[in-house]
């Protein structure tokens, strides 16, 4: 590839093709759009099939079902609230579907729960829970595994069979791609009305000048990818705390807000394990500045070699995890959406870190520090300094406004719902 990666300038046509219209001597033409190209052409080659409509029994329009991506906790979150506003509307949880990536703990404690049965099928693994994004080779493997599985007839008898049986007549999807291409492979009837519902439809319109890195070109054009599947198959609602057209505000429950910024208590979450042992390390390093640091990873972190660590640690659990965040007066995390959403609710500042090479997050971390630039900080890395700026945060009219502001949004969507969320009737189509 060319070497100007740096680059952030809009494109332009020049002689000879596209062009970043910047004259830096060092590319011979912008690599953005053929990379991004290749990419879409190496998945359209992976991703095909004809569509077979599936044949259902009349669907009961106010029953429903859940599915979600479960790579981490933040799409079944989402997926609960929603099932909840739904459920004040008449409607019936009758199924979930999750897939091979959602974690046994994550299953008993917030899924089993529900009462209703739960139908796993294959997941495309995008995420290793210790060493971070896994490299393209391996997606592309990960890819061909699940299609390879999902076109299997004993794995289409088992989904034809549940979505038989719970005779939902509305699907509410997150970010679950594999049961997306399932329903493109196999259409449901019109009168079953399907939402795909995420905050990375909102990725698919970032420009090329806002990308910097090759991994960013990628991941765009991978989820422009997964958009054009989801929306084959359903309507595709985008998640954003801005008011744009066909969008929800952030999916949460609104969290208490902040009331004083004494004791310092700092949670984190990191979705890999080398992000919270780096900030241990500074932590022991250069002290806590007074303040209380509760961390959370997929596993508790090693204790180091003669010496306590410097932070509390636990692994991932959702019960401790809330009752820590009702306390927070800060919050140090992996760049996903979710706890990001919250902290801003709550009134609190975010140091938010990318997982290294995870495209996804990259593009979040600048979406969300231009979102809310007074209470979220975001960087590659952590420093010393960055975790001071969170411990000794105090709040500013500027913050306050931006945390109302949000939780203005999300009340008005727990207490007025959305017209995108209406119930399905005897005319809607897919």
């Amino acid at each position: 590839l060319p070497s100007r990666i740096g680059c952030a300038a809009p494109l332009r046509m020049a002689a000879g093709g596209v062009d970043c219209g910047v004259d830096c001597g060092q590319a011979l033409g912008c690599w953005k759009p053929p990379l991004h190209a290749a990419t879409t052409g190496i998945l359209s080659s992976v991703i095909k099939g004809e569509p077979t409509p599936l044949d259902l029994p009349p669907a009961d329009p106010n029953k429903f079902i859940i599915a979600f991506c479960g790579s981490g906790t933040g799409h079944l979150i989402q997926a609960l609230s929603v099932a909840k506003m739904m459920q004040k509307q008449g409607m019936v949880l009758v199924g979930v579907v999750a897939d091979s990536d959602a974690n046994e703990r994550m299953l008993k404690d917030m899924v089993m729960p529900l009462g209703v049965e739960v139908l796993t099928i294959p997941s495309i693994t995008l995420v290793d829970g210790e060493k971070g994004m896994v490299l393209p080779p391996l997606v592309l493997r990960n890819t061909l595994h699940a299609k390879k599985q999902l076109m299997q007839p004993k794995l289409k008898e088992e989904i034809v069979s549940f979505l038989s049986r719970t005779n939902a007549g509305m699907f509410i999807s997150f970010w679950h791609i594999t049961f997306a291409y399932f329903l493109q492979l196999n259409p449901v009837p019109p009168s079953i009305k399907v939402l795909h519902i995420a905050a990375q439809f909102a990725h698919t319109s970032l420009d090329f000048s806002q990308l910097p890195s090759p991994i960013e070109v990628v991941s765009k054009a991978t989820m422009e990818f997964m958009a054009g599947i989801f929306s084959r198959s359903g309507h595709c609602v985008t998640i954003s705390p801005r008011e744009i057209p066909n969008a929800l505000p952030p999916i949460l429950e609104v969290p208490k807000l902040v009331e004083s910024m004494q004791p310092r208590i700092i949670l984190c979450y990191f979705l890999v394990q080398a992000d919270a042992i780096h900030l241990e390390k500074l932590l022991a390093k250069h002290g806590t500045g007074g303040a209380e640091f509760h961390c959370f990873t997929s596993k508790k972190l090693p204790e180091p070699k003669g010496r306590p660590l410097a932070l509390n640690s636990y692994p991932k659990q959702r019960a401790l995890f809330q009752e820590l965040f009702s306390k927070c007066t800060g919050a140090i995390v992996s760049t996903g959406n979710e706890t990001i959403w919250e902290a801003v609710c709550r009134g609190v500042p975010v140091l938010t870190i990318p997982t290294a090479e995870h495209g996804e997050q990259l593009l979040n971390s600048s979406v969300h520090s231009a979102n809310f630039p007074n209470l979220v900080r975001a960087r590659k890395k952590v420093y010393i300094e960055d975790v001071r700026w969170v411990t000794e945060f105090e709040l500013k009219e500027e913050a306050v406004s931006e945390s109302l502001c949000l939780r203005r949004r999300v009340t008005e969507l727990i207490e007025k719902g959305s017209p995108i969320l209406s119930p399905p009737t005897a005319s809607t189509s897919v």
